[in-house]
């Protein structure tokens, strides 16, 4: 078997994904889509039921190299790493030869991620076997690049899978040091660094004489924390509240706003714009001392959220239709602050923010454009709520594509926000022949055939995660952080 795993200089720059485009006949096509389909699952994509069963079926019958391509693509272009594990552990199942060994390895990367895989390959059939020849000799030299602070420092999950793989990889020690180094992770003789957070919570739960001196040791400990950034990024945005009840100082509010409204703080893919929506209607609710800091450092941190960063929607002509009745204010991730009203808001936002065209609106009984401001994102996402119930309880979408008719309006992608199916049904009071299919393909053909429809079922209950109907169509159920990444790479392709 021969790889080719140079991916650079195949085709042009903001365009990797379409190295599969001639490269992948349509059963590895449809092994894309469906890795990408099961990313958006928001319970375990990897258990053994009938469409992981299907899922193993098509990686048999693939060729290996589209396998390697793909897993390449999942890893160094999507950066969903589960599925380039999962496509490379069913390879390793398959093929053990060096080639293979030689992928696993670039796919694994660093030592702290062998035992992700090692589960991954123990879900292949190959349960209570060694891993192959080639595959242990490979993982034997990426474990001599152990070291004890990286390892000192890893969760208590990954520390006990080394400590497995170890046992089972039976690696030969490069040097006398590193002999050393297994010999004490064997014995658990390596010194174990806590994280800040966990320092935090250890002192939060203590006894204390007074609540003076429990206001103190923990004040003091949030200066440190910030002062010194071991803290991290997603620790300080989850736990703004109890550092406003910590009463610190501020120079030490002023650190932490500069800190979460820095874009490289954020991380290379930022933060999910939900999860700043939390954090700041959680500051709100507080006094003011304190807050409007926090709030202008979460708005700035806003403009580089994961959304914008994704290509998905950038550069085109976007229509964002929401319902805005009662039953979208349920909460979505299962989270109770954040609700299905708010999804479609903070993307139109988010998107206007970052220079696209966007048509936004509610639908209901009607269906009524409203103007999105180009800033405050979070501020304009929280008051969006009061539109509840404007447009009335019907979910009339088909009105949003006849009034692009009607106006032979050209736009790239209209997106449909709801908690209910759309496609093929008719609610409420559309009459025949006035169905949203009818009014979608007579849109496509005589004015946008370019045109692509998204229809968000944002309660999902029962429904597969993604499914594509028919060209240009897609339906999604639920909602999940990776959502415009995974759209994005399905175009794409």
């Amino acid at each position: 078997m021969k790889f080719n795993f140079n991916l650079k200089g195949r085709q042009p720059a903001g365009a990797c994904y379409q190295l599969i485009k001639a490269g992948l006949p349509d059963v590895q096509s449809e092994l894309l889509n469906a890795l990408l389909a099961a990313s958006l699952s928001t319970g375990d994509p990897m258990q053994a039921g009938e469409a992981f069963i299907l899922l193993r079926q098509t990686i048999g019958q693939s060729d290996p190299e589209s396998l390697a391509r793909a897993a390449l693509l999942f890893r160094e272009h999507l950066n969903f790493r589960d599925f380039s594990f999962l496509l490379t552990a069913e390879m390793a199942a398959l093929y053990d030869d060096e080639k293979t060994a030689v992928l696993a390895v670039r796919i694994i990367a660093q030592p702290g991620e062998i035992p992700a895989w090692l589960n991954h390959y123990a879900r292949t059939g190959k349960k209570g076997r060694r891993a192959g020849r080639y595959i242990r000799r490979h993982l034997s030299v990426l474990l001599n690049r152990l070291d004890e602070y990286h390892y000192s420092r890893y969760p208590v999950a990954v520390r006990e899978g080394l400590k497995r793989a170890l046992a089972g990889l039976q690696p030969k020690p490069a040097s006398r040091t590193q002999r050393q180094l297994f010999a004490r992770i064997r014995q658990d003789q390596v010194p174990v660094r806590t994280s800040w957070e966990q320092e935090w919570h250890a002192l939060y739960q203590l006894n204390y004489d007074s609540q003076e001196q429990r206001q103190i040791t923990l004040r003091d400990k949030w200066k440190e924390g910030i002062s010194s950034f071991r803290i991290g990024y997603a620790a300080l945005l989850d736990n703004l509240q109890p550092m406003l009840r910590a009463g610190v100082s501020g120079k030490v509010l002023k650190l932490a706003a500069e800190y979460l409204g820095n874009a490289a703080a954020a991380g290379p893919d930022g933060q999910s714009p939900l999860r700043l929506l939390k954090a700041w209607r959680g500051i709100q609710r507080r006094d003011p001392g304190g807050t409007g800091m926090l709030t202008e450092a979460l708005e700035r941190a806003v403009m580089h959220n994961s959304w914008n960063r994704s290509a998905f929607g950038r550069g085109a002509v976007s229509v964002i239709a929401m319902d805005v009745s009662n039953s979208m204010k349920r909460s979505v991730c299962g989270n109770d602050t954040i609700q299905r009203l708010d999804v479609g808001p903070l993307l139109a936002l988010s998107w206007k923010s970052r220079g696209d065209e966007v048509v936004a609106g509610i639908i209901g009984n009607t269906w009524r454009m409203i103007e999105m401001p180009l800033q405050p994102i979070l501020a304009s996402a929280d008051q969006f709520r009061r539109h509840e119930g404007e447009a009335g309880c019907a979910i009339n979408a088909w009105l949003v594509i006849r009034d692009l008719l009607r106006k032979e309006q050209v736009v790239d992608k209209i997106l449909l926000f709801t908690d209910c199916q759309l496609w093929n049904s008719r609610t409420f009071d559309q009459s025949a022949g006035a169905g949203l299919v009818d009014w979608w393909r007579q849109y496509r053909r005589q004015i946008a055939p370019q045109a692509k429809l998204y229809l968000f079922d944002l309660a999902g209950y029962g429904i597969p995660p993604l499914r594509v109907p028919e060209e240009g169509v897609y339906l999604l159920a639920g909602w999940h952080a990776r959502m415009p990444d995974v759209l994005a790479a399905l175009e794409d392709q």
